[in-house]
């Protein structure tokens, strides 16, 4: 579906979101490059560029069209992929979001040098999402990785759990892009987050 990169990115960004994620993977969810270019363009916060990486070309790619961070994913690196690349996204630059499904997957990676890293509450199994994932392995992500808790989240009351648990990001998307206007979607949840963060 069409979505408005000016219209959405400014929104979110005057919402109160800390970052943004831009998908660029055009075959499989229609992403273009040219979104994240805009997106730089009109935006002062840090800009993901969230992408299937697996080769070094893609992160001098990414530097290029303005990202400050890019996305590894567990599930399709091994362990020795994941730290070079790592390693090539800090020479130029670039900060790592590593991508995790479960404790195997963490485990494995441990010692990535990924400067965050993200639980996906998404089974990948079987599509089902349980927040339940990023609570039990929170304890298990080293000291000093910014924690970050993806998929599933649609409720003020599910951060606030995630954050008791020392989360320090929270990467949402289909939830306010479900609606017509995502950008006031998000402006909504955070004014609601707001509300119950001081009860």
């Amino acid at each position: 579906p069409y979505v408005d990169v000016e219209r959405v990115s400014i929104g979110y960004m005057q919402a109160g979101a800390s970052a943004l994620s831009i998908l660029t993977d055009e075959t499989f969810f229609g992403g273009k490059d040219a979104d994240l270019t805009l997106a730089r363009r009109l935006n002062y916060c840090p800009i993901l560029r969230k992408d299937f990486t697996v080769d070094p070309y893609q992160l001098v790619e990414a530097r290029s069209i303005g990202a400050d961070a890019i996305l590894l994913i567990a599930a399709v690196l091994d362990p020795a992929e994941v730290r070079d690349l790592t390693a090539q996204a800090h020479e130029l630059g670039l900060e790592v979001l590593l991508e995790v499904h479960d404790r195997a997957e963490l485990e494995a990676n441990l010692d990535s040098g990924a400067d965050l890293i993200g639980v996906n509450n998404r089974n990948l199994k079987d599509f089902s999402v349980d927040i339940q994932t990023a609570l039990d392995l929170a304890p298990l992500i080293p000291e000093g990785v910014v924690k970050v808790a993806e998929s599933g989240l649609r409720d003020p009351a599910q951060v606030q759990r995630l954050r008791a648990a020392g989360y320090q990001g929270f990467l949402m998307g289909q939830h306010f892009m479900e609606t017509s206007e995502p950008h006031k979607a998000c402006a909504r949840f955070i004014a609601d987050l707001r509300k119950t963060a001081v009860r």
